[in-house]
């Protein structure tokens, strides 16, 4: 998955599919209207509520099954997984017409909510199945309004999302075997 996204991001960097560019056209909102009030709420606040599912994934594992839980080590992938956003400074691969910043590609919105929600939904396997579902479902839910935000407010292309939640997702599988977290669905 990483090596799809360094590809991705080498072979698109000056390039706009034509994807990207009818999604800015017809699908961006002008600043300071209704809809990018909208999309900008939901860029943080999914990322916020993610961060709320972790912490609260943390505390109820910790609570059923004590010290032996592996919580510790689910928390040490966020950064990790996360980290796949440092590519921005490698392709420095500019962004839609009314984002002047270059280094948009991957989207560090879309890579910080793809780990905290890759971490939640590990965490939430160790709680039981129906858990483990609930949190997948939020975590796909959260990472696909997040990325639909960035690209209402043109602040990044569909690759950039894209390439963020499948790069964060393949670093997050990786350092889960590192760290042998494996899988932990509990059947109760």
């Amino acid at each position: 998955m990483l090596a799809a996204v360094v590809v991705a991001g080498v072979l698109l960097r000056d390039v706009v599919p034509p994807a990207d560019a009818w999604l800015v056209a017809h699908a961006s909102a002008a600043p300071g209207t209704r809809p990018a009030a909208v999309a900008a709420a939901v860029s943080g606040a999914g990322t916020l509520l993610c961060l709320v599912a972790l912490v609260a994934g943390a505390v109820a594992v910790l609570r059923r099954r004590g010290r032996g839980a592996r919580v510790g080590r689910v928390v040490a992938t966020v950064p990790l997984a996360a980290s796949v956003l440092l590519l921005q400074g490698l392709f420095l691969r500019p962004g839609p017409p009314q984002q002047p910043q270059l280094g948009t590609y991957p989207s560090g919105h879309v890579a910080v909510v793809t780990a905290v929600g890759f971490a939640a939904v590990l965490l939430y396997g160790q709680l039981g199945r129906a858990w483990h579902r609930a949190a997948l479902a939020g975590a796909l839910t959260a990472v696909t309004l997040v990325a639909a935000s960035r690209i209402v407010l043109a602040e990044h292309w569909l690759v950039d999302a894209a390439g963020a939640a499948v790069g964060a997702l393949g670093v997050g599988l990786l350092a889960a075997a590192v760290l042998r977290l494996g899988p932990a669905v509990r059947t109760r």
